[in-house]
């Protein structure tokens, strides 16, 4: 065989061998950061539960939201857990996700109930203003109940800062920008409006309910003032 030509087969077997040596070299770049992710959730589930512990709940949520960034799994225990600083903070959106997580990994009777409760109490409202600043909520009557109360106050200082609200508010009456709406369980309501063009836009859409899902099944629009 010529010297050319052995030449090209002695290089091509060496390829090939250095081919089959990269692909049976394990990545050990994947390996090491899915060890520090795991590490990482560890440490913050950890911290998490401790601040649960002192109910410093800006703290857990904080955590929560580090932890949901790194993409890993969450347990059932991480997503109670921000179920609960989501609901000590006013957000019953936030919370509500969070558990319709946790009841498919484990659907305790706290959570189911928990989700129910949401569903029967509380209805979804979309309220934007145009332009956003000087724009109040105000509720016909405050909520008795605690977490009820929380999410209102936690809703009209979203509108007062940012002109509009997208989550869950408890059932009855409210005025946004000095336009009147009810919020019932298993309706979702827009709002739209832009008082220096003296415009409203109301949009009712029915949905139905259950405790880990709530599907859009139907529309019908309202006209608001």
């Amino acid at each position: 065989m010529p010297l050319n030509l052995r030449l090209l087969s002695v290089a091509g077997m060496l390829l090939c061998f250095a081919g089959a040596a990269a692909a049976a070299t394990p990545d050990h770049t994947t390996g090491a950061s899915a060890e520090v992710n795991d590490g990482e959730h560890v440490r913050l589930s950890s911290e998490i539960k401790q601040l649960a512990t002192r109910q410093a709940w800006p703290g857990v949520e904080k955590k929560f939201e580090e932890l949901d960034r790194l993409g890993v799994e969450l347990t059932f225990d991480d997503l109670l857990h921000g179920a609960y600083a989501a609901r000590a903070l006013g957000d019953a959106q936030r919370a509500y996700d969070r558990l319709k997580v946790a009841a498919r990994i484990k659907g305790t009777k706290e959570v189911v109930d928990w989700l129910y409760t949401i569903d029967t109490v509380y209805g979804r409202v979309e309220l934007i203003a145009t332009p956003p600043r000087g724009i109040v909520l105000q509720p016909e009557m405050m909520p008795f109940d605690p977490d009820q109360r929380t999410a209102v106050a936690a809703a009209i200082d979203t509108v007062t800062h940012d002109g509009q609200f997208l989550g869950l508010l408890p059932k009855g009456k409210y005025q946004f920008a000095g336009t009147s709406f009810e919020v019932q369980p298993g309706i979702a309501v827009r709002i739209e409006v832009a008082p220096k063009m003296k415009k409203t836009n109301g949009e009712v859409v029915n949905v139905s309910t259950s405790p880990v899902s709530s599907p859009v099944v139907g529309t019908e629009n309202s006209g608001g003032q």
